[in-house]
């Protein structure tokens, strides 16, 4: 009887600060700094760029490394101000990939206009990587996948498909959120691409391969490994726009090149003389 009673009260304890925690608001301490901040409104230019990615990240502690994973894989990247601004971007915009992270804010009034944008862009094919560290099934539904409710676990265990040059298991840990990371699971055709150590889903991919949803928070990975986690993410969900590698001139081409340039330059000569 002591047992089921304290096994009670325990799941009560959990409801109850799920609750109070949820009904805080933000997931970031009043007054935290928001390091990306910086490039709200920027264009950031590739070289190597042939498209456009759609990218918006409500608040960072530290660097997530995002702008540099779109960048070094070819893609020209636009920086949203806010959830509205990447809804009206999302739905007049030619991306080819659109990345989106709810971080530390409650969804409010622009909730309703980015979903319509969400269906209507994965419905034309878009490529989609979204977190939110509500765990709002209203969004997850686009993922076929939805929130366990299950919170703050480490590390993620990757898929091969998406380990390539990074730490599996993967730990993460917590630069000052109430919730850094959320158990995810998959539904219908989705596939899981990492799981946390209950059994969780950490990512999953879905629409043919085309989105994915993360159950983490961008600058939880290890630092040294953020970039190129989040290339291994994109790169699942869109190839890369990396222009064509020019074809180098076989030795036989290039003699017969040196060939002609020398027969015209013989043939020049013998008119002047």
């Amino acid at each position: 009887m002591k047992t089921k009673l304290l096994k009670f009260s325990l799941a009560v304890f959990c409801m109850i600060s799920t609750i109070s925690l949820f009904a805080e608001g933000n997931n970031a301490p009043e007054g935290a700094t928001n390091t990306f901040a910086k490039y709200y409104g920027q264009v950031i230019g590739s070289s190597r760029g042939a498209a456009d990615a759609l990218l918006y990240i409500d608040l960072e502690h530290s660097d997530g490394k995002i702008p540099e994973a779109l960048v070094h894989l070819g893609y020209t990247v636009t920086v949203a101000t806010d959830w509205y601004d990447f809804t009206n971007k999302l739905n007049t915009g030619n991306f080819g990939l659109a990345v989106g992270f709810n971080q530390n804010y409650q969804w409010e009034a622009w909730k309703p206009g980015l979903l319509t944008a969400f269906a209507n862009y994965i419905a034309n094919g878009g490529a989609l990587v979204f977190n939110d560290w509500r765990m709002d099934n209203d969004f997850a539904m686009f993922f076929n996948a939805e929130y366990t409710g299950v919170y703050n676990q480490t590390p993620m265990h990757l898929d091969p498909s998406i380990e390539y040059n990074v730490s599996n298991p993967m730990p993460l840990t917590n630069p000052g959120w109430n919730v850094f990371s959320t158990g995810v699971n998959a539904t219908g055709d989705a596939e899981t691409l990492a799981t946390f150590p209950n059994g969780n889903g950490a990512i999953i991919r879905s629409n043919n391969g085309k989105a994915i949803i993360i159950g983490y928070l961008t600058d939880t990975p290890l630092a040294q490994d953020r970039q190129q986690l989040f290339e291994n993410l994109f790169t699942a969900v869109a190839p890369p726009p990396i222009p064509p590698t020019p074809v180098p001139l076989s030795n036989w081409a290039l003699y017969v090149g040196i060939a002609l340039m020398l027969t015209f330059v013989v043939i020049r000569f013998r008119r002047i003389f």
